[in-house]
This record gives structure tokens, sequence and C-alpha cells, in this order.
């Protein structure tokens, strides 16, 4: 006896909904001690978490970099990271509304286009860094898949 393809896709609606929970559980668990506040767990904060997103210039020869990002509501502006500098930006992500933030990284005469934040980065990272070095931009998914390199 098999599962009806209703019952599959009710199941993994199911699992896609409930999967970025443990995430949210133990990053907001991460924030209060990082920030050093105590704060009363809220099922409220399940549905609209705060979302570090984290561009970081690691190229060993002392290069620089122009970040830039933008959601449909928010231009983050360009930003110009030295080695060993840092760009960091917070937000509540909005589950039902979705977030996106669509970011380019400029070396040299090179560059990259990709998903700053993307509301379903929720099942992979609260706390996401991507790395530039002189080969590529390494994810926050700790796969290398999901690496982006350069033009």
């Amino acid at each position: 006896m098999g599962i009806s393809n209703t019952n599959m896709i009710l199941l993994l609606s199911f699992f896609v909904i409930l999967s970025p929970i443990p995430t949210l559980l133990a990053a907001s668990n991460d924030l209060q001690q990082a920030e050093g506040y105590k704060e009363e767990f809220n099922w409220k904060s399940l549905f609209n978490p705060v979302i570090t997103v984290t561009i970081a210039n690691n190229m060993s020869r002392g290069e620089t970099i122009s970040v830039h990002c933008s959601s449909v509501d928010d231009d983050l502006g360009t930003r110009i990271l030295h080695s060993g500098e840092y760009y960091q930006w917070k937000f509540r992500e909005h589950i039902l509304d979705g977030t996106k933030f669509d970011c380019q990284v400029k070396w040299r005469t090179k560059y990259v286009e990709f998903y700053g934040w993307n509301t379903w980065n929720l099942v992979r990272c609260i706390k996401c860094l991507f790395q530039a070095t002189e080969e590529k931009i390494i994810s926050p998914y700790n796969d290398s898949f999901w690496d982006i390199y350069w033009y």
C-alpha cells in the first residue's frame, strides 16, 4: 500500500513549514547570548526571526572589494571593504511576506551576483556569512555546491 500523491504533498508541505524551527530555536538562544540579554521565548519570533547577513573580505593579498546589496524596500548602498573587513546587516524576516536581498560584489575586473538573503535560506542559516576569497565567494551553507565563482 503506497502513499497517495495528495498525502505526499501534505507531508512535504508540513516538513518545509516545520524544518526551520530547530534552526530558529538555536539561533534565538545564540542571539540572546551574543547580545548579552535574556528574553522570554516567544513563539511569534519563530515567524519573525532576526536574520544577520555578513559579507567578509577574506582576500589574502590586501585586496579591496565593493559590496552593494538591496531589497525591494531597502537599498543598503555600496561599501568598500579592505582585506579583513566585513559588512553586516540585521533585519526581521517576515516569513509570510518573503524577504530577498540581491547582492553584487566586485573585485578588480571580476564580479558576482547572488542572493544575500532569500526566505528559503531559513532552512540553512539565521546568521549567514559570505566570505570573499580570490577564488570565489564561500557560501554560508557548509556545502561547496552553493559557493559562487567570480565572473
